[in-house]
């Protein structure tokens, strides 16, 4: 029987994901290291299911190369910090790899073993939820059949109910790591906070959003051909004052202790800011090309951790019943746009817009 483990079962987004799974033909373990926490989640969840204790991520990879499981489903933040160690880890052991990471960073690394998961014949795929996929699919869907785009610009602009300590602990990565973009095909770093967007909505008002370092800029560079690629979100504060504290924000949290106290005190207190108001996620795309041509397209989705449960549950799926293929991905690149579709989301894309 195909095993799936999946990794931080306890917290959020790994019990919503684990609640997708039981009851398919693969025998789900849910992978903790609080004894307690992890008994509550295994009894909440009912089904066929089964728990293993592990001290932390470092010890997994042991667990992992031992276990030799089928599939193995990252929700652990910081994902800096665990992405590459574990995916490693995977690929040793012939286990195909799922995470949620949306991080710049964490993103790029399991792209970059592409040709390692290749040889050792698995799959890797990064960024499995709302964050890399909802704009990714609005990027695969505007570029079908045309040539490479001059410029893609993509926003996120999730709801979610309430915030996990994975996700807030990639918020204080991706500030700590400043801000970046693509230009003529280059990485650059730039001043994090020094672009922001009003974002159109169908018949609906603008949202505001920031240009953050996410694993959404890099799925937007490849998936357009664009040399110039800019990726905002909703998810940090985008006022005036914001953006002008924002450096300051980045320049203190890059400083290695600074930054590990701040995640020391949001995994203990398990802080969650309050929700985002409203019930509908959002993600814009827009590709331009050279001949002044450009096209616009919005995914329009519920609750953000629900949305990401459902696509990496499906991910999961897939590459448990062999539907995958060796080498590292982010999800729509593996799946297509229909992946989002799949998961309960709607794609609006009207036609080419000549300026």
């Amino acid at each position: 029987m195909e095993t799936i483990w999946v990794l931080g079962a306890t917290g959020k987004g790994g019990r919503a994901i684990a609640a997708e799974l039981i009851g398919t033909r693969a025998d789900v373990v849910l992978v903790g290291r609080d004894r307690d926490r992890l008994a509550t989640a295994a009894a909440s969840l009912g089904g066929r299911n089964r728990t293993v204790l592990t001290p932390g991520p470092s010890e997994l990879t042991t667990l992992i190369a031992a276990e030799k499981p089928t599939v193995v489903v990252n929700t652990i933040g910081p994902f800096g910090e665990t992405t590459a160690p574990l995916a490693r880890a995977c690929v040793t052991a012939g286990s195909h790899y799922v995470d949620l990471a949306n991080e710049l960073p964490p993103v790029q690394a399991v792209l970059d073993m592409d040709a390692d998961a290749r040889s050792a014949g698995v799959t890797l795929v990064t960024g499995a939820g709302f964050g890399v996929l909802a704009t990714e699919s609005l990027v695969i869907e505007l570029a079908d059949g045309r040539p490479p785009a001059s410029r893609a610009t993509v926003a996120a602009m999730p709801v979610v109910d309430g915030l996990g300590s994975a996700v807030l602990s990639s918020v204080i990565d991706a500030v700590a790591y400043g801000g970046r973009r693509y230009r003529d095909g280059r990485l650059l770093r730039t001043r994090l906070g020094a672009e922001h967007a009003w974002i159109p909505l169908p018949d609906l008002p603008a949202i505001q959003a920031l240009a953050v370092p996410t694993g959404e800029l890099e799925a937007a560079h490849r998936a357009s051909g664009a040399g110039d690629v800019v990726a905002l979100s909703s998810e940090v504060p985008s006022g005036r004052l914001a953006r002008a504290a924002l450096p300051v924000m980045s320049a203190l949290l890059a400083v290695r202790p600074i930054r590990a106290g701040v995640q020391r005190l949001v995994d203990r207190a398990r802080l969650t800011p309050p929700a985002t108001s409203g019930d509908t996620s959002w993600a814009y795309a827009r590709l331009e090309w050279p001949d002044g041509t450009h096209r616009e397209a919005w995914l329009r989705t519920g609750e953000g951790y629900g949305f990401t449960a459902k696509v990496a549950a499906l991910t999961v799926a897939r590459l448990s019943d062999g539907e995958g293929r060796p080498g590292a991905f982010t999800p729509g690149a593996l799946f297509g746009a229909d992946l989002a579709r799949d998961a309960g989301a709607q794609i609006i894309a009207p036609g080419t817009v000549t300026s």
